[in-house]
């Protein structure tokens, strides 16, 4: 089983990482399930998040800087259903779950809190990324540590994982 977290500093790639791995493993008949939160920029600021379903493609509003809901993060409000709706069935009937990200935000979510702890003690192979904050939380896991400077021989040594693992 693969159960890999990758973490490190804002903008050093882990989205990146994710879409990048979750191409390979589609190109190559793979059945994945998961979601990525990608940033929505507007005039060179940062608006708000997505969470798009790898599954599916479905894009929803996560999080934004205009009121979409009474729950504020920051300088964001935050729409946990629309969060749930994509997080909440990222477990199911898939060979490989990849998550981008598990972080604060995520984790105003309890159920989604709940259902990834839940999902982490079974058989599924997982490749998240991962906060910096929560890095001793999953230290019994592996954690990668990503930079610029070593996105190619993390991405490489993931999907030589993924290989001897047969996923791929």
């Amino acid at each position: 089983m693969v159960k890999i977290f990758v973490t490190g500093l804002p903008g050093c790639g882990k989205t990146t990482l994710t879409k990048d791995i979750a191409k390979l493993l589609k190109d190559s008949g793979i059945n994945t399930s998961g979601f990525i939160t990608e940033e929505v920029r507007a005039k060179g600021f940062r608006q708000g998040f997505t969470i798009e379903d790898l599954r599916t493609g479905e894009k929803l509003i996560f999080a934004s800087v205009e009121q979409i809901s009474n729950i504020k993060f920051g300088k964001y409000f935050l729409n946990i259903q629309n969060f749930e709706k994509i997080a909440l069935i990222a477990f199911e009937n898939a060979q490989i779950v990849l998550i981008d990200e598990i972080g604060k935000m995520e984790f105003y979510s309890r159920s989604f809190k709940y259902y990834l702890f839940n999902n982490l003690e079974k058989d599924i192979n997982l490749i998240a990324t991962l906060h910096r904050d929560f890095v001793k939380d999953f230290s019994h896991y592996e954690i990668l540590t990503l930079t610029r400077e070593n996105y190619s021989d993390i991405k490489n040594h993931i999907i030589e994982k993924l290989a001897k693992s047969s996923i791929i």
